[in-house]
């Protein structure tokens, strides 16, 4: 049986159904109607679309995709908004609106600009986000740092609104204030190793990364993410147990066993190369690059390796 989505109900990202944290805030998943498509088919249709920001691993012609990095980044998927998620009843004895529901009945209801908390600025700044109005969101974010200088979520959220725009080095510095601010919060650890990896500094992505892995050590995105980061460092050996781990944790994902193949022929293990290469077709026969990794497969049987 496929897996759905559900939308957070704090940031509006889109999440799979089966976990328990959100991958763009951290905060706890709440029950909610199912938002999308299986992995599988929301993978693909999403690469037709357009590649998100992260890692990219070419392979004669073959890219490997940061699967973890885009839940961050990748926000179209507005039929569910914050605004969506308010809606309280009058009935007799219906429980009093929480600040979040407030702050975001505000913001869609008299587009108030100077809310009086940051708090409320900061849930402004994420119903904005998540409606797509980045200009918008960027303002609530900065308000909120004006109240409250160190508040990590504001700092993670002007961050991730920075990177989208193309200013890494001040995305950097605002996800290393928010890591240091909550060196315990497992997404700005994650954000602040996706910007690096951004940036080209794989040494300090991978760095981050393994942070990240050790405050969420189950989650399949951090473990392929330092993968990736290994991988672009020149690290394959390292790589290696990092892919092998995401596959345990995710073995429906097809890329991971492509990015464990890259790795075990760049150390020289042709024939576990060739299994996982092998997987990667059996789990995707209609990828673009299937007929060339065929041909590829081919050239590992007669011991050669083209990568």
């Amino acid at each position: 049986m496929s897996l759905g989505y559900v939308i957070c109900a704090f940031c509006g990202a889109r999440i799979r159904s089966d976990r328990g944290r959100c991958l763009r805030c951290g905060e706890l998943l709440e029950a909610a109607a199912p938002a999308g498509p299986s992995a599988s088919l929301q993978l693909r249709e999403w690469l037709k679309k357009s590649p998100p920001l992260g890692v990219a691993v070419p392979l004669i012609g073959i890219v490997a995709l940061v699967v973890g990095a885009a839940v961050y980044n990748k926000l179209d998927s507005t039929s569910d908004t914050v605004a969506g998620s308010v809606k309280t009843s009058a009935s007799k004895g219906a429980q009093p609106a929480s600040p979040a529901t407030v702050a975001a009945r505000a913001a869609t209801s008299s587009g108030m600009l100077y809310p009086p908390t940051a708090v409320d600025s900061v849930r402004l700044g994420g119903a904005a986000f998540t409606s797509g109005d980045f200009d918008a969101a960027k303002a609530r974010y900065q308000q909120a740092l004006q109240q409250k200088p160190d508040d990590p979520e504001a700092l993670n959220g002007l961050g991730l609104i920075l990177e989208r725009q193309g200013a890494i080095d001040d995305a950097i510095a605002h996800f290393m204030r928010a890591a240091a601010a909550a060196p315990n919060k497992w997404a700005y650890r994650f954000n602040l190793a996706h910007a690096w990896g951004e940036r080209g500094q794989w040494d300090a992505a991978a760095d981050e990364y393994r942070a990240a892995a050790g405050l969420f050590p189950d989650d399949y995105a951090t473990k392929y993410n330092l993968g990736l980061a290994l991988h672009k460092k020149g690290d394959d050996e390292g790589a290696i147990p990092e892919f092998r781990k995401a596959i345990e944790l995710a073995p429906r994902e097809p890329s991971f066993h492509l990015s464990l193949a890259m790795s075990l022929e760049k150390t020289g293990q042709l024939a576990d190369a060739q299994r996982e290469y092998q997987q990667y077709l059996e789990m995707m026969p209609w990828a673009p690059e299937a007929e060339k990794l065929k041909d590829h497969l081919k050239a590992l049987g007669a011991g050669k390796s083209t990568s």
